[in-house]
């Protein structure tokens, strides 16, 4: 029991560290702009992103081509950028810019009036269940750079920004779902997504079939286990304890894997 107390503890410092500061959420969404490419930072990052991530990764180098393409010295990131992560590392500003840039093409997606009209048509499991695979569809191009991306984002000091990222895109996808809820249910439904969307992405890593079709058979089952547990984990402490212990087997998992 009190190995249990003290795991759901540290789950609700977890929830207050990624920015969660009120009791429960509004049902209302805000659609603040995602990138901001008016910022030079953005743009170095961005340029860095299409053009040199494909060859060298999320590395400092892609950055530095980027920054020379565009006029500027190698040093210039270093002093012009305004640094969203702790660490202050552009390699990790790189790979939150691609979390960033997929969760702004599922905003462009979901605006767009003729994919609404088949997809308004959808049941909210086949929603978030699409919306997953859309997500993980966009991984393919930087998948050999997947597993190293993980790894930086499990470090302590990119974990905090790396969370907040991952809590935003889950917040995305259930809203785009049909998700409304304003009470505990909404912090429930959003901490399993995210729970199953690092899962999914680890999945992803291995997964060796034509077109993925493995990764999305691994979501659809996942998904369906979602709608189960909120049948079973009803309370606080029941839904604190479950979510707590998933994520830290997953962390270890892919400590695991190097």
């Amino acid at each position: 029991m009190t190995l249990r107390l003290s795991i759901i503890r540290q789950s609700n410092k977890c929830i207050s560290n990624v920015g969660l500061k009120r009791n429960y959420h509004s049902f209302y969404h805000i659609n603040k702009p995602i990138i901001d490419m008016k910022l030079i930072e953005n743009q170095i990052l961005n340029k860095a992103y299409e053009e040199y991530v494909p060859e060298f990764g999320f590395t400092n180098k892609s950055i530095e081509n980027a920054s020379f393409a565009m006029g500027l010295n190698n040093n210039s990131p270093n002093a012009i950028f305004n640094f969203t992560s702790l660490t202050k590392n552009l390699e990790m500003e790189l790979i939150l810019f691609h979390l960033k840039k997929c969760r702004e093409n599922l905003n462009l997606l979901i605006k767009n009036k003729e994919f609404l009209i088949e997809f308004n048509k959808k049941s909210e499991f086949e929603k978030l269940n699409y919306l997953l695979n859309k997500r993980l569809l966009m991984n393919k191009p930087i998948l050999k750079f997947l597993p190293n991306i993980l790894g930086k984002m499990i470090l302590p000091n990119n974990l905090n920004s790396s969370l907040i990222e991952l809590h935003n895109l889950s917040d995305d996808i259930t809203y785009y779902s049909g998700d409304r809820s304003n009470d505990f249910a909404w912090y429930s439904k959003r901490f399993s997504i995210s729970s199953l969307y690092i899962q999914s992405e680890l999945f992803q890593i291995n997964d060796k079939s034509n077109d993925l079709s493995d990764t999305f058979k691994f979501v659809n089952d996942r998904l369906k286990e979602i709608e189960n547990a909120a049948y079973i984990y009803n309370s606080v402490e029941e839904w604190a304890f479950f979510n707590a212990v998933s994520t830290i087997n997953i962390i270890k998992s892919q400590l695991a894997k190097g």
